[in-house]
Formats: structure tokens, C-alpha cells, sequence
């Protein structure tokens, strides 16, 4: 078993050779637990470094979610079973001879009723010649922080993309090498949205979008979800949808455009990001309370579409981990019932 932080490792040579290792380890090292309407979510990546001299391939792995009382809730696996095998749904199963793989956690839910204490993972690779070796890695895991905030979208709200485990944002890869040259070395977007307004017909735009005005949204208010002290602003940039990757040398928070940046008492940063030019109203330093305009939805930096992109995160800027985030007074887009707090990609709410 791993301790919190470690790598667990096992050996790929047999024999004398045997100092020649792969290893592995759950990052973040304790993720959180949401609580959401499809049960308990666990949002997590496995990372593998292979340190043989040779080439290795996943052939199964196995995630086990345990209970605080130490015993297994339930347990999932892929491997090469079956005419069309579910470890082929991992798409990077080999790791080459001194690199690194990210692994994405493929079982996104573990059972409500009985709170997650722990995750395990257990991977086997083989290299060939050579038996199969197993990986066995494991952390603790806690719940997530308290957020009610509001909505920082009001009216009749698509999440386009939100956390899930096949969003865009869920799976950002930053062991890839052109991702760390850019200054990533984690997923801040691990738990973020991405918020469209719509009409009562659930339609993003009207004529064909490709001027951002014919989007519903374009220019409508953005809201801080809770409490706290500015701590950085850009609205500097057009809302032409691009971005240069060499600015994020100046500012890794450019892939966003336009953002604001907010820190609260918790020591949480909310970043609402591909705001509208020259839209904010404060600048940093001020403090702002739950439910104050602070800018206006737009379409700068990496954006493909007039949107918010907005997320928690442990740190100012892209370098932090995602935190979840939940929000108050929001409601199933009809306004018949509320959502418990957390929404998620494809799903439409009203927010007030």
C-alpha cells in the first residue's frame, strides 16, 4: 500500500536485474468526495512513471472505493476480457521506457449511503518476456469543503461542460511535456463549468453564432459567488476567441482571457474566466460581497464561444487543484424543484 505523497512501485525485470522499477501513485493525493444526485463522485488521475529500460503496457486496472469503516464498498475493473476488451477504453496504455503516464479515474461513482474513507488502485503492466507486475497504490480520501455560493450566471443556464468524466476540463493530461513547458503541473479546471445562458427553448444563439452577439449571453452580468477580496483582474483582451500560448510565460491565467480572480475567507479562489473586454468593475484590492457584478460574460482567450468559464481552485492562478463547488437558490430549468447544489455538464438550471 502507498502512503499518502509516496509511489508505489513494482519491478519489471525479474532476477538480478530487478532494481529497475515502474511506479505509480493517486493524484491529488486525497481527493475530495462530491455528494451529487448520481451518487458519490471521485475525481482523481493515476499517474504511472516508468523507470525500466524497456517499454510497458497496461493490461488491467482496478479501483476499489473503501468505506470509513475499512472495508470495500465496491469495486471496478477493466481488463482484457471479452471480444472487445474495457481496458481498451484506456487510451494510453503503454508507457514508454522512462516516461510517464496519466490515467484518468474511469469509475467516476461509488454507491450513496455509505461515506468513501479511502480509494485503492490496483494496475498490472506487462513488458514483454517478462511475468506481469502489479501496482498497488492507495490514499485516504476527504469531503468536500462547503461552498453555497451563487450561480455566478443568472437566468436560464447550460452547463456546455462541466466536470464529469468525460469533460473536457476532467481530462486535462499535465504530465504531457507540451502542457509542462507551459507552466501546468496540475488540473485546476478539475472541477470547473463552463456556463452558457439560453432561451426558454434551450438555444445558445440565435443565426448561426458566428458573431458573438448572436449569442444570448454575450455581455450579460457575471456575478462573485461569495465573499471576498479581489486579487487579480484582466480585461484587456478582445473577445476574439484566441489566445497565444507564449503569454502564459507573463501569466499562466491568460488561457482565460479576461478573469477575475476573487480569494475568500476559506482561502479558496473563485477565477471567472473569457470575460467581456473592458467589462470589469473592480480592480484589485476591493472587496466584494455574494451576488455583486463584477463583469460581464465575453468571449477572450481560449474560448470557443461567449461563455464563463468559472471554477474553485487551492491557489490565485492555473498552477492551484480544483475544489468543488456547489451553489444555492438554483433550480431545474423548469423551476419546479432545486438541484441540491451541484450541477454538471449538460444540464440546464434558473439561477436567481
Amino acid at each position: 500500500m502507498m502512503r499518502i505523497g509516496m509511489w508505489a512501485m513494482a519491478a519489471l525485470l525479474a532476477g538480478p536485474a530487478a532494481a529497475q522499477t515502474v511506479e505509480g501513485r493517486i493524484l491529488p493525493e486525497r481527493p475530495y468526495v462530491e455528494q451529487t444526485r448520481y451518487g458519490q463522485a471521485l475525481n482523481f488521475d493515476i499517474a504511472l512513471a516508468n523507470r525500466s529500460d524497456r517499454q510497458a503496457s497496461l493490461t488491467e486496472l482496478e479501483v476499489t472505493f473503501v468505506g470509513a469503516d475499512g472495508r470495500d464498498i465496491l469495486t471496478r475493473r477493466l481488463d482484457g476480457n471479452g471480444t472487445a476488451p474495457s481496458i481498451q477504453t484506456v487510451p494510453n496504455r503503454i508507457v514508454e521506457a522512462g516516461a510517464e503516464a496519466l490515467l484518468f479515474n474511469p469509475f467516476e461513482h461509488a454507491p450513496a449511503g455509505r461515506a468513501v474513507g479511502a480509494v485503492r488502485i490496483t494496475a498490472t503492466l506487462s513488458a514483454d518476456g517478462l511475468p506481469d507486475q502489479v501496482i498497488t497504490a492507495s490514499t485516504t480520501v476527504r469531503a468536500a469543503p462547503p461552498s453555497p455560493g451563487l450561480s455566478p450566471v443568472t437566468g436560464r443556464v447550460l452547463v456546455w461542460d462541466g466536470h464529469d468524466a468525460l469533460s473536457h476540463h476532467r481530462r486535462w493530461d499535465y504530465l504531457l511535456p507540451p502542457i509542462r513547458a507551459l507552466g501546468f503541473s496540475s488540473n485546476a479546471m478539475r472541477y470547473s463549468y463552463d456556463f452558457v445562458t439560453v432561451d426558454d427553448a434551450g438555444r445558445m444563439h440565435s443565426g448561426d453564432g458566428e458573431v458573438n452577439t448572436d449569442w444570448f449571453g454575450f455581455g450579460q452580468p457575471v456575478r462573485t459567488p461569495a465573499a471576498g477580496v479581489v486579487v487579480q483582474v484582466r480585461d484587456d483582451r478582445p473577445d476574439d476567441r484566441r489566445f497565444d500560448p507564449s503569454e502564459l510565460v507573463e501569466d499562466i491565467n491568460l488561457v482565460f482571457g479576461n478573469v477575475v480572480v476573487i480569494a475568500h475567507e476559506d482561502g479558496s479562489f473563485s477565477m471567472l474566466g473569457h470575460v467581456k473586454q473592458d467589462s470589469a468593475t473592480v480592480r484589485p484590492g476591493d472587496r466584494v460581497e455574494a451576488g455583486q457584478t463584477v463583469a460581464a460574460i465575453g468571449a477572450s482567450g481560449s474560448s470557443l464561444f461567449p461563455h464563463l468559464h468559472y471554477q474553485r481552485v487551492d491557489a490565485a492562478d492555473m498552477r492551484g487543484e480544483g475544489i468543488p463547488s456547489t451553489f444555492r437558490e438554483v433550480w431545474l430549468d423548469d423551476g419546479s424543484a432545486p438541484v441540491n447544489g451541484h450541477v454538471d455538464s449538460g444540464e440546464i438550471f434558473l439561477a436567481r
